[in-house]
C-alpha cells in the first residue's frame, strides 16, 4: 500500500492533500477562462462565415462553436462541483470503502462505491485511466460523503477528487485494452501527450491563416493581422506551459525500466497552478552512490510521496547529464529528472538519508 491516509486525523491534516485542494480553484478558473475565450472566438468565427454567405462552412463552424460553448459550460459545472466538494473537507475524516470501476466518463470515472452495505454510483472528476487501473487492482478507496456531493481518494494519490452522486448506476463496461497495462506507463503517456499542448496551437494558427486567406479570401492584410493576434495568444499560453515539453521523454524512460530503490529528499518548492513544480531531488543508492537530479516538472502528488516515505524509485543511468525517471512503479507517480551531480558516500555512514522503499509496500503519514 502506497501512503494510506490516516483515518483518525482530518482530511486536510495531510499537507499534500490540503495543498492540492487549495490549488484546484485556480486551475479550474484557468481552464474555464481558456474555454470561454475559445468558445467566444469560434462563435464569432461562425457568425463571420455566415455573414460571408457560405452555408456549408457556416454550418461546420457553427457546430464547432456549439461544441466549444458546451465545453465551457461543462467546465463551469466542474468548477462549482469542486467548490462544493472542497467545502466538505474541513474537519472531515476519510472513510475506507470498497469500490468498483464502472466506466470512464468525459472528465473522469464512474465508480460503484459501497456505502452502508449498498452500492452507490459516483462520478469522480479527474480520476483518469492510470488511476482506474490502480482502483481495479485494489478495489478500495476513501470517501467523504456529503450526499449529492462527495470527495474520494484512491491509492497512489493524495488528491481529494470531487465526486457527484449519480441518480442511476450506469452499466459496468469491459476493461478497455489501454487500461490493462502498467499504470505508471499509462500515466507517462498521458503526461507526454499533455507536453505537446503548447506546440499544437501553432498548427491551428497555420490553419486559420489558410482558412481566412485562402477560403474566405479576406485578403493578405486581414489574414496576417489574424495570424499575428493568434500567434501572440498562442505564444503567451506556450510560454506559461513550455516546462511540460520535457515529459515527452517519459514513455521511453518508463518502458526501458530497470527501476532501483533510492533514499530521496527534495529541496523546497513552490507549486504552479497546475500542481506541478520545479525542484531538485537528492538521491542515495544502497551502494553509497549519491546524485542530485533536477526535476523541472514534478507533480505535487509525487513530491508529497517522496516527503512522506523518504524514498523513491529511479529508472535510468546515473551519470551527469543523463535523463532518468523518478517515481513509484505501479502507481501514477513519475517525473523526468536530469542528473546534475554524482558522488559517493560510505555505506552506513552519517550521510545516509531517507529509506529504501518498495513499490506497493509503502505506508506512511504526514505529521
Amino acid at each position: 500500500m502506497l501512503i494510506e491516509p490516516v483515518l483518525d486525523r482530518p482530511v486536510l491534516s495531510d499537507p499534500t492533500t490540503d495543498l492540492l485542494v487549495r490549488l484546484r480553484p485556480g486551475a479550474t478558473r484557468s481552464l474555464l477562462l481558456v474555454s470561454l475565450v475559445q468558445g467566444t472566438f469560434l462563435t464569432l468565427l461562425a457568425v463571420s462565415v455566415a455573414a460571408f454567405g457560405d452555408p456549408l462552412l457556416a454550418a461546420v463552424s457553427g457546430v464547432v462553436a456549439l461544441v466549444a460553448v458546451s465545453n465551457a459550460w461543462q467546465v463551469g459545472r466542474l468548477a462549482r462541483l469542486g467548490r462544493l466538494s472542497a467545502a466538505l473537507l474541513p474537519g472531515a475524516h476519510w472513510r475506507p470503502v470498497e469500490v468498483t470501476v464502472l466506466r470512464h466518463s468525459m472528465y473522469g470515472s464512474d465508480l460503484g462505491v459501497v456505502v452502508d452495505g449498498a452500492t452507490v454510483p459516483f462520478r469522480v472528476v479527474g480520476l483518469v485511466a492510470a488511476h482506474r487501473v490502480v482502483v481495479r487492482r485494489t478495489g478500495t478507496a476513501w470517501l467523504v460523503d456529503g450526499g449529492a456531493v462527495a470527495a474520494i481518494r484512491v491509492e497512489g494519490s493524495h488528491e481529494a477528487y470531487p465526486a457527484t452522486r449519480l441518480p442511476k448506476s450506469p452499466r459496468q463496461r469491459p476493461v478497455p485494452r489501454l487500461e490493462t497495462g502498467d499504470p505508471t506507463a499509462i500515466w507517462a503517456r498521458l503526461l507526454a501527450a499533455r507536453a505537446w499542448q503548447p506546440v499544437l496551437p501553432l498548427a491551428v494558427v497555420v490553419l486559420l491563416f489558410v482558412f481566412f486567406v485562402g477560403v474566405l479570401d479576406y485578403g493578405w492584410v486581414a489574414g496576417l493581422v489574424m495570424v499575428f493576434v493568434m500567434t501572440c495568444l498562442v505564444g503567451a499560453v506556450s510560454a506559461r506551459t513550455w516546462y511540460r515539453v520535457v515529459d515527452r521523454r517519459l514513455p521511453g524512460l518508463v518502458a526501458v525500466g530497470g527501476w532501483l530503490p533510492v533514499g530521496a529528499s527534495v529541496t523546497p518548492w513552490s507549486p504552479r497552478r497546475d500542481s506541478s513544480a520545479k525542484t531538485t531531488a537528492a538521491l542515495r543508492y544502497a551502494d553509497g552512490t549519491t546524485a542530485e537530479v533536477a526535476l523541472p516538472n514534478a507533480m505535487t502528488d509525487l513530491l508529497g510521496a517522496v516527503h512522506v516515505t523518504g524514498g523513491a524509485w529511479v529508472a535510468g543511468r546515473i551519470e551527469p547529464g543523463r535523463v532518468v525517471a523518478v517515481g513509484y512503479p505501479g502507481y501514477p507517480m513519475v517525473a523526468v529528472g536530469r542528473v546534475t551531480t554524482v558522488g559517493h558516500v560510505p555505506v552506513g555512514g552519517d550521510a545516509a538519508v531517507g529509506s529504501l522503499v518498495s513499490p506497493g509496500d509503502v505506508s506512511g503519514d504526514q505529521a
